[in-house]
């Protein structure tokens, strides 16, 4: 192979791998039957976290039912990740205070001093509403995709 041919095939790989994302299905809002539960999809927002500033990383906030259990949050975090690899999620089973808990996280994480700030939803409602997270911020797992809890801490590595 010559190389010119070998420089446009390197240069057509780079170009497809660094916009993957313009390719990629990413979820949209609305409902959307996952592990055969309806949940809903009610948006994201992005931030760039203060552990990796040089990344941006997008939330899509997804509703559970109240009565989902560990076990079945577990199965609904593997079919969102099989049907939407690489992509961050924050599973909620309430949506009071939901705009809340994304402002108080663009403020968190801002490093620019723009984002004004926002009191933390109440504790009690974050603990009881705040399920869990897709996400890929573990240095213990080497930054593998899990479902994890509010704190980081593994439920289950993803597929």
């Amino acid at each position: 192979m010559n190389y010119i041919k070998k420089c446009k095939l390197i240069l057509i790989s780079l170009l497809l791998l660094i916009s993957w994302e313009t390719f990629a299905v990413m979820p949209k809002k609305g409902h959307l039957l996952l592990a055969n539960t309806e949940i809903e999809i009610l948006g994201s927002y992005k931030i760039k976290h203060m552990l990796f500033p040089n990344e941006e990383w997008e939330f899509f906030i997804v509703i559970v039912p109240d009565y989902i259990s560990q076990k079945s949050l577990i199965n609904i975090a593997k079919d969102f990740y099989i049907k939407y690899p690489n992509t961050r999620a924050r599973f909620f089973n309430d949506k009071k205070h939901i705009q809340q808990y994304i402002d108080r996280d663009r403020y968190v994480n801002d490093r620019t001093g723009r984002v004004p700030e926002v009191e933390f939803p109440n504790s009690e409602w974050v603990q009881n509403h705040h399920l869990g997270n897709i996400n890929n911020r573990s240095q213990t797992h080497n930054r593998k995709w899990m479902l994890e809890d509010r704190y980081g801490t593994n439920i289950s590595l993803l597929p």
